[in-house]
């Protein structure tokens, strides 16, 4: 029964190798051992966090006061400015480090602009599904309406979004998952990069066994979505809709931030933390770990089916 099973995660391997999203790391001219990767994860990520930080320090100083913007658009700018010298930072140890190409980070889409928006239409949906599940189960109440208060400052905080959320795809599911499947398995890359997805989270608001437990599965799902598109643009779509909605649309905490700026709807949790997640939002209930099995079960399915036409090219 081992055996089979351990051939059976082989051939997966071999299928996932020939991926596009997987051979574009066999570019790199760069070397190195599986056990350094993930240490070196860490140092580009919380690098370029840092430097993010200290760039927005330089230029934000006295902003609010020069500009007379309120905190609230000032920590929109923070996250954008941040997360896109992530983005810069990361994309600049692919071309002048690893001397391969960007686009071989996942960024080769033929229609990325198409490939984007199906990504937002799946965030969004698989949200708003968690939503519709609570609010049938009267686990959530409207609290308030603030369609008629929304301000320009909505897309700032929107914009924000599609950064962070680029931001994580390409250094998980661009960078990080392509270069640990080269220097080991794809099986196992998705795995860790899952747990590390899940890490990254450990330290917010109301983090439970459960809503851990999601976090991986949301990075496997993520994952999985990437591989079925053979590319990173519709996952980081995915990735934006999924905040975006959560906060900013119905108001929920996101991954236990509660404060994410305005949204269309203020929505309360009113049932039992297993099933909303409580203070960590609805990511971290047990109706959101019925969604992800869900979407997990439908991706692998898809990517059956397209293992079996003639023409797929992995």
């Amino acid at each position: 029964m081992y055996k089979s099973w351990w051939l059976a995660i082989q051939r997966l391997n071999d299928i996932l190798r020939s991926n596009v999203l997987f051979a574009g790391a066999g570019a790199s001219r760069l070397k190195i051992k599986v056990y350094m990767l993930v240490p070196l994860y860490f140092v580009l990520w919380m690098g370029s966090l840092t430097a993010g930080r200290l760039f927005f320090f330089a230029v934000s100083s006295g902003l609010s006061q020069a500009l007379g913007v309120d905190e609230a658009t000032v920590q929109a700018f923070r996250k954008i400015m941040v997360c896109a010298i992530q983005v810069v930072l990361f994309s600049l140890w692919i071309v002048l480090i690893e001397k391969r190409p960007l686009k071989s980070a996942g960024l080769h889409a033929v229609k990325p602009l198409k490939a984007y928006w199906t990504g937002v239409l799946i965030g969004f949906c698989a949200i708003s599904a968690v939503t519709a599940i609570l609010l049938g189960m009267d686990m959530v109440q409207v609290e308030a309406s603030h369609l008629a208060s929304i301000t320009p400052l909505a897309a700032v905080i929107a914009l924000g979004w599609i950064v962070q959320s680029a931001a994580e795809e390409v250094a998980v599911r661009g960078w990080l998952i392509p270069v640990l499947a080269k220097e080991s398995s794809p099986a196992f890359a998705i795995l860790l990069s899952s747990v590390i997805f899940g890490f990254f989270h450990l330290f917010s608001a109301g983090v439970t066994v459960l809503s851990f437990t999601n976090l991986i599965l949301s990075g496997v799902f993520f994952a999985g979505y990437a591989i079925l598109t053979k590319h990173i643009w519709g996952v980081c779509g995915m990735h934006f809709a999924w905040n975006v909605t959560l906060g900013n649309v119905y108001g929920f905490p996101v991954s236990g931030f509660p404060d994410n700026g305005q949204s269309l709807v203020k929505l309360s949790q009113t049932g039992p933390v297993m099933f909303t997640g409580g203070a960590f939002g609805p990511e971290g209930g047990a109706v959101t770990t019925l969604v992800l099995l869900l979407g997990i079960i439908i991706v692998i399915k898809l990517w059956h089916k397209q293992q079996a036409l003639p023409d797929s090219t992995n």
